[in-house]
């Protein structure tokens, strides 16, 4: 039996007409009748009488009327769960200090565009991120320095140069126990040891933001960081801006698949890299 014929006795419940529920169900009236007839020679039974100029169930048709609720409804969840199953999805990583920088931004831009779209958000080490692209496990990975694999394209999705800040402190010269180092790479960090080696011995060194400014605010010290997130973590009142670097550039990268299947993924891997 067709479902359709199911969901045809229920809107003909609901209407209690045969003109209405086709108007309804975009269908003609004579194709409503059909319906029903089929209907009630499935089940051997009468479903409906007319009354007047109403048309009324049979006791047979007050009897079905649960079971096809029931049916109708289990068919339309199973629907709803296939769709979303097969549905557009994306799954993003990024290594602690590329989530702080780029998350936000790349994470708005999908739910802006690709409203519809279901994400899947998560913070891993960078060898890990190589593994689980190669895996196919997400899709795109974010990070602070390009992965490096013949199969991964990596592109730059922030740039910034680097500044030195103090915050809560006088002192006009950093040392290794006022300095806190955050790892914008490998690149960059050699180029910083250079310039500022007590850099090497630094109090603090983290991949996170987070931990880099409630160090500076509660204990006081110096760190290279972009003027943007200065601006975020550091109270105005507490920094102050000692130089900046234009030659060390604090770097996200969006890095995906070369070959990538799936064309919606195609085209947002497009618009978060123009």
């Amino acid at each position: 039996m067709d479902i359709r014929f199911l969901s045809t006795f229920l809107e003909v419940v609901k209407t209690r007409h045969f003109g209405k529920a086709a108007e309804n169900l975009y269908l003609t009236q004579s194709a409503v009748s059909a319906r029903i007839k089929l209907l009630e020679e499935y089940f051997q039974t009468t479903l409906f009488i007319r009354h007047r100029n109403s048309i009324q169930l049979t006791q047979a048709g007050e009897k079905l009327l649960p079971f096809a609720h029931q049916l109708t409804d289990t068919l339309k969840e199973a629907k709803r769960e296939l769709q979303l199953e097969s549905g557009e999805y994306v799954v993003c990583a990024a290594t602690q200090l590329a989530s702080e920088m780029g998350f936000s931004s790349v994470l708005g831009k999908v739910h802006q565009t690709f409203p519809e779209w279901s994400v899947k958000a998560e913070v891993l080490t960078l060898d890990s991120l190589s593994r689980q692209l190669h895996e196919r496990s997400i899709d795109i990975a974010l990070s602070c320095e390009p992965l490096k694999s013949e199969e991964i394209v990596s592109k730059e999705l922030l740039c910034e140069p680097l500044s030195l800040f103090a915050c809560n402190t006088d002192d006009t010269e950093p040392t290794s126990s006022s300095f806190v180092s955050v790892e914008w790479g490998s690149k960059v960090r050699e180029k910083l040891f250079h310039q500022s080696p007590q850099l090497r011995d630094a109090r603090l060194s983290t991949n996170s933001l987070g931990l880099a400014a409630r160090s500076l605010i509660e204990e006081g010290g110096f760190a290279y960081l972009p003027t943007s997130v200065a601006d975020s973590i550091l109270p105005a009142a507490s920094r102050r801006h000692i130089k900046t670097c234009d030659d060390m550039m604090a770097t996200v990268y969006l890095n995906t698949m070369k070959a990538v299947k799936r064309p919606g993924l195609s085209e947002l891997i497009t618009l978060l890299t123009e």
